[in-house]
């Protein structure tokens, strides 16, 4: 039976009813966001909010660190994206890494769309893109960080690195693309895996939704990808669309979306590694008053 979408804008009444939870947005890109609207950032949501921000060059993290101070708290991530596997920021991952200041690595990974040369399956994309996922994934397990992974028809090759992935502390899977049965696989590898899942259950993704349903409660998680991946008929996706997408996965689960949002605030806390001693102090996470 198909499920029908849940319209692609806020719904203010359902988000005011949330009484008191959080919404924890596992994924979005707050410069490209700000590209887009630059007034987001004055603009207070009407409910509890967290989020994970990721950042691909050392301008960009900037620009990041600035707009993370203008919000709630949020957590500050860095990564080589696989279609820009530029292993000249390799020197300034690990500079975050060691002063602590980011609290997690990625997003990394491989894609394989095929849309440009480097996301081919030629031998020398899969070298450069081989290279840079190796590189945060060991260094990621060094420095104690969770990995979040970007994966576009490469879940065959991930497969094979499944003792690097075992070895992390957590891994999390952007906007999870596969199958249930994949990603059961991951589990079954002794993987600290959690699932993230965005604006394609709002298309209705039948993998999206086949996973959302089989995998277990705790090892999923909401995102907005905000500004990229936007709602049918939208210009791109906003913050604010976490509530359709938290919505969307309660009906998907037959729940309550109340009773779902403790449960991925949790799994936020757990997957991020939020709950780890004197983890404010850390570094990553800003406006640590709350997290």
């Amino acid at each position: 039976m198909r499920i029908r979408p849940h319209p692609p804008r806020i719904d203010l009444p359902s988000a005011e009813s949330h009484n008191g939870a959080m919404y924890c947005d596992a994924h979005l890109h707050l410069v490209d966001l700000e590209e887009r609207d630059h007034t987001f950032t004055s603009t207070p949501l009407p409910f509890p909010w967290r989020a994970a921000v990721v950042s691909h060059d050392p301008e960009e993290f900037a620009r990041s660190e600035a707009l993370q101070l203008k919000l709630p708290p949020t957590i500050a991530g860095f990564g080589i994206h696989p279609q820009n596997p530029d292993m000249r920021n390799a020197a300034f991952l690990s500079s975050l890494c060691a002063a602590r200041r980011i609290g997690f690595v990625g997003e990394a990974g491989f894609d394989f769309f095929g849309d440009r040369a480097i996301t081919t399956r030629e031998p020398e994309a899969v070298r450069v893109q081989t290279e840079a996922f190796f590189f945060q994934a060991r260094l990621a397990a060094s420095a104690v960080l969770p990995l979040v992974v970007h994966l576009r028809k490469a879940t065959d090759i991930l497969m094979g690195y499944g003792r690097e992935l075992a070895a992390l502390p957590s891994v999390i899977f952007h906007c999870w693309p596969g199958r249930l049965e994949e990603a059961q696989m991951f589990l079954k590898k002794g993987i600290n895996a959690y699932f993230s899942f965005g604006t394609p259950l709002l298309r209705d993704s039948r993998h999206a939704i086949e996973s959302l349903r089989g995998l277990p409660h705790s090892r999923i998680l909401s995102e907005t990808d905000a500004p990229w991946q936007p709602p049918h008929g939208a210009p791109w996706s906003r913050r604010e669309d976490i509530v359709a997408v938290v919505d969307k996965m309660a009906m998907v689960l037959e729940l309550d979306s109340n009773a779902l949002l403790p449960v991925l605030e949790h799994n936020f806390e757990d997957a991020y590694l939020l709950n780890r001693t004197n983890r404010d102090a850390e570094g990553g996470v800003h406006g640590a008053k709350g997290v």
